[in-house]
């Protein structure tokens, strides 16, 4: 389709802006806002409707929103201030303002058929609707707790790249019997269904929660939580308990969704996969070198897809960073072409910034990190991987203070993510490097506690007992690194404490058994 006003023309075929026949550079989010208006000139859409039209339903922020109409109207020479084209209608949302001319729907030259749309393409992606928690009750407390673990929830979960959680959460709130899976998967196209429910007995709050497959109406995994009476502390201890289950729940079926498409390989088939691989088998040489290989797939499939560039760009840059990859400078110059790549296709993705930025810093330049980072997290405040991402790049900047607390907030917010591990090995070294070795200690502890294959884990854990001068201790965890990585590198071991420190640990060990 074409579309046409004053001096500039939209094809949807080719997702192209011109300008006096001059092509406009654009990101893909941008492209589409500007073309959905074009065709729905004079109607005003909410901040809602346009995350429902555009984003697929899926959770974004305000600043996400007001940077994508900020953007389109320095597109098109409008601005806040004259509003030529874009209106911001107050109260109401946004009007689209220009005489729009409109040429036939525009046809692929093979089949002849119908072009499809990005926005088309994108209902592909796994979808996920959660119900608004159901209090059993009338008692305030229940209310209150309800309505605030559906959204801290909904929050949480935008975390996983390319499921789209359902902007119609409150579409089945007010009836008294809530359909079923399958009923609303014929309703609204989800493929999972979240439902919840919260009861007040005895002084403590039970949360019951449900995953179902929406297509089948089979039940993919139920738990309850009985947590605090105060709403506050049950809050907390809610979000941390359902997130930790459902997570790898979501994961699982996410991955046994892809792989039962029987279709050709797709970039975004491709892309779930290797970040599902990597979210169920963990940050290890063996994971990563499988996911670069799948993402590079994933890219090729599709090169204007930003996500597969900027996973690849983490993955390569992470596993340049602490040796995990067998060409060390030939991963560096691939971690970089993919960051640059991802951050040309979309720049105001949180997702492609965090993963994007963490690779840059990875490779050797967090000056450049910092401000992608930052903007990652101006974008969703909820991405935690942005958040530990940052707190990484302040700590290569020796900026220790300010990268703990960083990495902190990352992991409370990402309550037993599965990169925990990795981010609590960071923050240990940060910790020994900041002098704070009883709090290295407890967190490398912790890192370990979390995944039992992370030989990073235990190699900082080592280097803390080491800088408290618990030398038998400091042996013990190493060799369980070496149980892990049985080729692990003096590179790798320097990587994560530093020369000196890492020196110090490896004469621990005999040379006759060491691989150095």
């Amino acid at each position: 389709m074409r579309l046409s006003f004053d001096d500039f023309v939209i094809d949807t075929t080719r997702y192209e802006l011109r300008r006096n026949d001059q092509p406009c550079k654009l990101e893909p989010k941008v492209f589409d806002l500007i073309a959905h208006f074009a065709q729905h000139p004079n109607q005003v859409f909410s901040r809602e409707q346009l995350v429902e039209l555009l984003w697929n339903g899926r959770f974004v922020s305000d600043a996400t929103i007001s940077t994508c109409i900020k953007s389109a109207r320095k597109a098109i020479g409008d601005s806040g201030a004259a509003q030529r084209y874009i209106q911001t209608v107050r109260g109401r949302g946004f009007r689209f303002y220009a005489g729009v001319i409109r040429d036939a729907p525009a046809t692929n030259e093979i089949s002849g058929q119908p072009s499809k749309t990005a926005a088309s393409d994108r209902n592909d992606d796994p979808s996920l609707l959660v119900l608004p928690f159901r209090p059993l009750s009338d008692q305030p407390e229940s209310i209150q707790l309800a309505s605030g673990l559906t959204m801290e929830l909904l929050a949480i979960l935008t975390r996983i790249p390319l499921l789209r959680l359902s902007a119609r959460t409150h579409r089945y709130a007010d009836l008294e019997v809530t359909p079923s899976a399958r009923q609303i998967h014929e309703d609204l196209g989800v493929n999972f269904v979240l439902e919840s429910s919260v009861q007040l007995v005895e002084g403590h709050h039970h949360i019951n929660v449900g995953l179902a497959d929406a297509r089948t109406g089979f039940r993919l995994w139920s738990e309850r939580f009985v947590v605090s009476r105060s709403v506050g502390a049950a809050l907390q201890e809610g979000v941390v308990a359902i997130t930790a289950k459902l997570e790898p729940q979501l994961y699982r079926a996410i991955a046994r969704l892809v792989g039962s498409v029987d279709n050709e390989e797709n970039g975004r088939s491709l892309f779930l996969e290797a970040s599902s691989m990597l979210a169920l088998k963990g940050w290890h040489h063996d994971s990563f070198a499988q996911a670069a290989e799948i993402l590079r797939r994933s890219w090729q499939c599709e090169p204007e897809f930003a996500l597969a560039p900027s996973l690849l760009s983490l993955v390569l840059g992470f596993g340049h960073r602490v040796g995990l990859l067998k060409d060390r400078e030939q991963a560096k110059h691939e971690a970089l072409k993919a960051a640059e790549m991802s951050l040309e296709l979309d720049s105001l993705d949180s997702t492609v910034l965090g993963y994007s930025g963490c690779a840059l810093a990875d490779i050797g330049q967090p000056d450049r990190a910092l401000p992608i980072l930052r903007n990652a997290i101006e974008l969703n405040p909820a991405n935690a991987q942005a958040w530990a991402a940052l707190g990484a790049a302040c700590i290569l900047h020796q900026r220790l203070d300010e990268g703990i607390a960083h990495i902190r907030h990352g992991i409370a917010i990402s309550p037993l993510d599965s990169r925990l591990s990795i981010w609590g090995s960071v923050l240990t070294a940060g910790l020994l490097l900041s002098g704070d070795y009883e709090d290295a200690l407890h967190q490398g502890q912790l890192a370990c506690q979390r995944d039992d294959r992370n030989f990073m884990a235990r190699v900082v854990l080592a280097g803390a007992y080491l800088a408290r001068n618990e030398n038998q201790q400091a042996h013990a965890a190493l060799e369980d690194a070496y149980r892990i990585k049985p080729d692990l590198s003096r590179l790798q071991v320097h990587s994560l404490l530093g020369r000196d420190l890492g020196e110090a640990l490896l004469k621990l060990r005999r040379p006759t058994t060491g691989n150095f």
